[in-house]
C-alpha cells in the first residue's frame, strides 16, 4: 500500500514545490520505500512507495512516458497483468521488469480514458496529460485503495489520506455537519461525503478528468441487474465458484515478501487461509506461513478458538494471537484518531492494529483479509421473499424449517409474518373495508397530533439536539439514507448490489487500509475481486439459498478445502460481548472524562445530559440495543473533535 498525492493549480507558482514536498512527507509512514516527486509549472506529482509485489522493486513514481507528455502516480496493484500484456503489445518483454505502474500507462496511451475498463485489481491513480491539459484519475472497482480530492477555482488537490491536503493554504478544515449527522444515527451510506466540507472521495469504479474549466466524473464498470448466470447444475455452479475464487486468492499472493492471512474461524477467512495453504502447496512452498487472530480467553461468546484449531491443525500454518478481551477499545487512541483523519466507527480497529504490528515485526508486508466476505457472497435471504411474493407458500415453508433448524430461529413467528406481509395483507389493500379503516386511522392519528404535547419518537437512538436536527436536516437525510439502503428491491439480486455498492463497504476498507499503512502492511481482499462477485450476484437465488442454508454456493464451492464444522457451521462468535466487555472494563473512567467536561463542540450536536443518562443505565447492566456502540461513536466524535483543529471558534464551521 503506497500513497498518491498531488495538485493542479490554474496558473504556476515557485513556492507550490514546497507544498508538495510537505503533502508528500505526510504520507510517508505509507511508503517506506522511497518517496518522490514531480512537478511543472502549475502541476504536481507524488509518491511513497511501499514494494510488496515482485515487480515494485523497479517501480519509481511518478513515472513518464517516453515523450514526457503524461506523467503518473500510483497505488495500484493489477492483476490481469499477462492478458494486459498481450493487448498491449508487451507480452515479448520480459515481465518481470513491466511494473503495474507502466501497464496503466500504457492502457492510457492505448485507450485513454477508457483504460480503467481494462484493469483487474485494487488501484488508486492519477495521470497528468500535458497534451491534453487535463488531469486523469480512477478508483478500483469496491473502493479498496482510497482517493480523496478538494476541487475549487484555485486549486485540484488529490491524496490517499486527507491529511495531506491540508498542506496547501487553499484548502479548508472545516466540518461537515451532514457526515456528523451520518456518523451519529448510524448510517454512513454515502460513498463521497467526509468529515470535512469540500473534501470528497472519488466513489469507487469511477473516473474523474479535471481540466482548466471542468470537472467530469462518472462511472466505468457497475453490475447487472438483469443477467442471471445459467449452468447445468448445482456441481457446474459450485465448480465455478471454485475456480474464480481458487483465482482471486491466487492472484493476491503475488509478493516479494511474506504474506499472511487473517483468521478468525469464520467461513470468510478460513476459505481464504485453507485456499491460501492448498495453493502454496501446489507451488511447492513447504515453509508455514503465519495467520493472524484475535482470541478472547475471558469472554468466551466472543472466541472462535476452536474453529481456527480446524484450520491450522491441518494446515502447514504458525498462528500468530493477540488477547483481544485484554486490550481496550481505545488503546493509543490519540494516534489513532490522527492516524484515521475522522473520528472511529470500527469497534475492532484496536484488535486489528495490534494484529498489523504483528505482522511489521514478522516483515510480513501483506495480509490477506476475509472482510464482508459475507456481503459479498451474499446470505441469500432475499430468496424467502421471492418466494413469498410468488405465493410459494409450501416451498416457502420448507426453505424456512430448513432455515430455522439450521440457524435456531422459531418457524411459526417467521412464517406467520411472511404470510401475513406478502399474503395476507396485499389482499386487504384492495377491499374497500381496508380503505375506510385507513381513513378512520388517519384521523385519529391527526387528533392525537393536535392533543398530545409529546415530540414523536425519533427514529435513531442516539440523543441529538433539536437545533442540529433541525440545522442539518437530519430527519430527512436519515430516511433518504434508508429508503437508499434498505428500501424494498425488486428482486434479490437489485438487493445484493445495494450491499455490494454501499459507501459503508468502501468506508470501512479506508479505515481498514489506514489503520494498515501504520504499519507498512498491504490488505487484499479476495473476496472483493470484480470476477468473484460478477459471479455471485449473477447466481440464480436458489443457488444462494437452498434447504434453509444461506451462503450455499460457497458451503459447496470449497467442498473438501474448508473444514465440515467450518462448512456448515450456522453462526459465528459474537465480537459484540466482548466489545461490550473490554469498553466497560478499560474505557470508563475515560467517558467519564469525557463526559463530564465535553468540549462545547460537542454540545452543538448531542444532548449531554441524556447522553450521560444512557451512560448510567449501561453501567447499571439495564443496556438497550447498541447502547454501547452509542457510547463509543458519542465519545470518540468528542476525542476526535478535541484534536482535530478545525477552527478556534465552533460556530464559525456553521456559517
Amino acid at each position: 500500500m503506497s500513497a498518491i498525492t498531488g495538485f493542479v493549480y490554474p496558473h504556476p507558482l515557485p513556492e507550490r514545490r514546497d507544498y508538495l514536498h510537505q503533502m508528500v512527507q505526510s504520507l510517508s509512514h505509507r511508503g517506506p520505500d522511497g518517496t518522490n516527486e514531480w512537478s511543472q509549472d502549475r502541476v504536481g506529482l507524488g509518491h511513497c512507495l511501499l514494494q510488496t509485489t515482485p515487480e515494485s522493486r523497479f517501480e519509481t513514481l511518478p513515472l513518464s512516458n517516453t515523450s514526457q507528455t503524461l506523467v503518473l502516480t500510483a497505488d495500484a496493484r493489477i492483476d490481469n497483468r499477462a492478458d494486459l500484456m498481450i493487448q498491449l503489445g508487451l507480452e515479448e518483454s520480459p515481465s518481470a521488469v513491466i511494473t503495474d505502474s507502466a501497464l496503466i500507462l500504457a492502457a492510457y496511451e492505448k485507450w485513454g480514458e477508457q483504460c480503467p475498463e481494462y484493469l483487474l485489481g485494487d488501484f488508486a491513480f492519477a495521470l497528468w496529460d500535458a497534451t491534453q491539459q487535463h488531469l486523469f484519475c480512477a478508483r478500483d472497482h469496491f473502493g479498496v485503495k482510497p482517493f480523496f480530492y478538494y476541487a475549487s477555482e484555485q486549486v485540484f488537490a488529490f491524496a490517499s489520506e486527507m491529511k495531506a491536503l491540508f498542506h496547501l493554504p487553499e484548502v479548508p478544515k472545516a466540518l461537515n455537519e451532514t457526515r456528523v449527522a451520518d456518523y451519529l444515527t448510524l448510517m454512513l451510506f454515502d460513498a463521497e461525503t467526509t468529515f470535512y466540507e469540500q473534501i470528497v472521495r472519488l466513489p469507487p469504479a469511477h473516473r474523474m478528468t479535471v481540466s482548466q474549466n471542468s470537472l467530469n466524473i462518472s462511472a466505468y464498470w457497475s453490475l447487472d441487474p438483469d443477467f442471471e448466470l445459467q449452468l447445468d447444475s448445482d456441481q457446474a455452479y459450485a465448480e465455478q465458484f471454485q475456480s474464480i475464487f481458487t483465482e482471486a486468492v491466487r492472484c493476491r499472493l503475488r509478493s516479494a515478501f511474506p504474506i499472511g492471512t487473517m483468521l478468525s474461524g469464520g467461513i470468510d477467512s478460513s476459505s481464504i487461509t485453507c485456499m491460501t495453504a492448498q495453493l502454496r502447496q501446489e507451488a511447492q512452498e513447504t515453509t508455514k506461513f503465519p495467520t493472524f487472530s484475535a482470541v478472547f480467553n475471558e469472554i468466551t461468546a466472543s472466541d472462535e478458538q476452536e474453529f481456527m484449531n480446524a484450520v491450522i491443525h491441518q494446515r502447514p500454518i504458525e498462528p500468530q494471537y493477540v488477547q483481544g478481551d485484554q486490550l481496550s477499545p481505545w488503546t493509543d487512541y490519540q494516534h489513532m484518531l490522527a492516524l484515521q483523519d475522522e473520528p472511529l466507527f470500527a469497534c475492532n480497529a484496536h484488535l486489528t492494529h495490534a494484529l498489523y504490528q504483528i505482522a511489521q515485526s514478522q516483515s510480513v508486508r501483506v495480509l490477506l483479509d476475509g472482510f464482508d466476505g459475507d456481503q459479498a457472497v451474499s446470505h441469500g435471504v432475499g430468496y424467502l421473499r421471492t418466494l413469498a411474493k410468488a405465493g410459494r407458500w409450501f416451498k416457502l415453508w420448507r426453505e424456512m424449517k430448513g432455515f430455522c433448524q439450521s440457524f435456531g430461529y422459531d418457524l411459526w413467528p417467521l412464517y406467520r409474518s411472511y404470510v401475513r406481509k406478502f399474503g395476507i395483507n396485499p389482499l386487504l389493500k384492495k377491499t374497500k373495508i381496508t380503505k375506510i379503516l385507513g381513513k378512520v386511522k388517519t384521523w385519529q392519528s391527526r387528533g392525537q397530533q393536535n392533543t398530545s404535547e409529546a415530540s414523536p419518537a425519533r427514529p435513531w437512538a442516539i440523543p441529538l439536539t433539536p437545533d442540529f436536527v433541525d440545522r442539518a436536516s437530519v430527519l430527512q437525510r436519515y430516511k433518504h439514507l434508508r429508503r437508499q439502503r434498505f428500501g424494498a428491491q425488486p428482486s434479490q439480486r437489485h438487493e445484493h448490489i445495494v450491499d455490494v455498492t454501499s459507501g459503508l463497504v468502501s468506508a470501512t476498507l479506508e479505515v481498514m487500509d489506514r489503520t494498515a499503512a501504520a504499519s507498512q502492511v498491504e490488505l487484499r481482499f479476495p473476496f472483493w475481486d470484480k470476477r468473484l462477485v460478477e459471479f455471485c450476484v449473477s447466481l440464480p437465488e436458489e443457488q444462494k439459498m437452498q434447504n434453509g442454508w444461506t451462503r450455499l454456493i460457497i458451503r459447496r464451492g470449497l467442498d473438501g478445502i474448508l473444514p465440515p464444522q467450518i462448512q456448515w457451521r450456522a453462526g459465528k462468535g459474537n465480537l459484540g460481548t466482548a466489545f461490550d466487555h473490554t469498553l466497560e472494563k478499560y474505557g470508563i473512567d475515560l467517558i467519564h472524562q469525557v463526559l463530564s467536561h465535553p468540549p462545547d463542540a460537542i454540545e452543538m450536536f448531542l444532548d449531554m445530559q441524556e447522553l450521560s443518562q444512557l451512560v448510567q443505565r449501561w453501567q447499571r447492566g439495564e443496556a438497550e440495543a447498541n447502547d454501547t456502540l452509542l457510547i463509543w461513536i458519542a465519545v470518540n466524535l468528542t476525542l476526535w473533535l478535541q484534536q482535530a483543529n478545525l477552527r478556534d471558534n465552533p460556530l464559525e464551521f456553521l456559517s
